[in-house]
């Protein structure tokens, strides 16, 4: 049986990008007589397949792109639909010729609607645009690829119970092709390769902080809905009425935020407070973690994510919003109220000057994360999955 991993994610994505290319990892090794992988990637950029060379996985680069884009666009059209039923779809022809008996979409993908007569399997991050679709990274978005995951897709994997429950209530789907996958954070293999010779005050130093400065550290792109602008206004309750200093990293690309964010800072007058790195090596954000006060993730989605699940390994305390998370992750975090900047100001203040213990915490992640969050975890669910579909196969074809 040949499977098609579909890596439809761009290098420069942040945590979609990861999650994938980890998935891609965990595939790769694994050793079967009864299937084999094939794997495709659509972004052309080489910084996708330099990471794969590096993992040793040789991916085939599907050019026709923006052609299986037009193609789905037109074919919508109810006038042309006679003409579409004559011609052929780039991206499902491409998979046959491949002779493709499954694919597996690593994460969200426009060739998911592309997809027409091949089984697959895809991951489903969050569904969060359904309850906070104000935001305007959300508005005017196609999320025709979910609907069609739920009405077709083999099985679907999901990061937590919350998700699960969430994707039956708000889209109807049926339960059993729901499988629970958790997130599985690049950052802790990297770290492993490197910790016997890993000194993070080398990689603090040469981007700028002293090696005892105190910082806050929020990696997210600059989306609207991961709420920068909430740190920066318990940061400026900080200055002003407690003369607290401390630094504050924010990470990430230059999203539709960017400008607004960058903007918001200089009128608070906070630029000697605020530092903004676009891009960090795995290196130096392996620093931040270790070295950090605690990671603060003011966000308005995400059930769990790779940034908390990367804090949990490195063992970070964790400032996260109120309410957002699974019930059963935000036993290890401490929680803010969103709709109170005044809320964060107050727990970064006990942080920093009474040293609040956070130990227990931490612990209690880090064993979390050992006991569930296992590749030998990850490799059941997935092979489950493959097996059952090889078994149902067989209803047609000679698998």
């Amino acid at each position: 049986m040949k499977i098609a991993v579909i890596f439809d994610a761009d290098a420069t994505g942040g945590g979609g990008y990861f999650q994938s290319l980890k998935t891609s990892i965990l595939l790769n090794n694994l050793k079967s007589s009864s299937f084999n992988f094939i794997f495709i990637r659509t972004d052309k950029n080489d910084g996708s397949n330099n990471d794969f060379i590096k993992h040793n996985i040789k991916p085939i680069l599907f050019k026709k792109k923006r052609l299986s884009r037009l193609y789905y666009r037109l074919s919508e059209s109810k006038f042309l639909d006679y003409f579409f039923k004559k011609s052929k779809n780039p991206f499902n022809q491409f998979l046959k010729k491949e002779k493709i008996d499954l694919a597996i979409f690593l994460g969200p993908s426009d060739f998911i609607n592309y997809c027409e007569d091949i089984n697959f399997i895809t991951n489903i991050y969050d569904i969060n645009f359904k309850f906070e679709n104000s935001f305007p990274e959300y508005k005017n978005r196609n999320y025709s690829m979910f609907e069609k995951s739920v009405n077709s897709a083999y099985s679907i994997l999901v990061d937590t119970k919350r998700t699960k429950e969430e994707l039956i209530k708000y889209f109807n789907c049926y339960e059993k092709k729901i499988n629970i996958y958790p997130f599985d954070p690049y950052l802790p293999t990297v770290y492993n390769e490197i910790k016997d010779k890993f000194k993070p005050e080398d990689y603090l130093k040469a981007i700028g902080l002293e090696e005892n400065e105190k910082f806050i550290f929020y990696p997210a792109q600059f989306w609207a809905h991961k709420n920068h602008k909430y740190i920066i206004d318990a940061i400026e309750i900080l200055k002003a009425q407690k003369k607290i200093k401390f630094k504050t990293i924010f990470c990430g690309t230059n999203k539709k935020n960017f400008t607004y964010i960058k903007n918001e800072i200089k009128k608070k007058k906070l630029e000697n407070d605020i530092i903004i790195f676009p891009f960090l090596s795995n290196e130096q954000i392996i620093s931040l973690y270790k070295k950090t006060l605690a990671l603060v993730m003011p966000t308005y989605v995400a059930r769990s994510t790779l940034t908390l699940y990367e804090a949990f390994f490195f063992k970070t305390p964790v400032l996260y919003s109120n309410g957002i998370l699974d019930k059963e992750l935000e036993q290890f975090v401490t929680t803010f109220n969103l709709n109170n900047p005044n809320d964060l100001a107050q727990k970064l203040e006990d942080l920093i000057n009474t040293n609040n213990n956070f130990n227990e915490k931490i612990n209690n992640a880090y064993l979390y994360f050992q006991q569930n969050l296992k590749n030998e975890t990850r490799e059941k669910i997935l092979l489950d999955i493959i097996k059952n579909y090889k078994y149902i196969q067989k209803r047609w074809k000679d698998s």
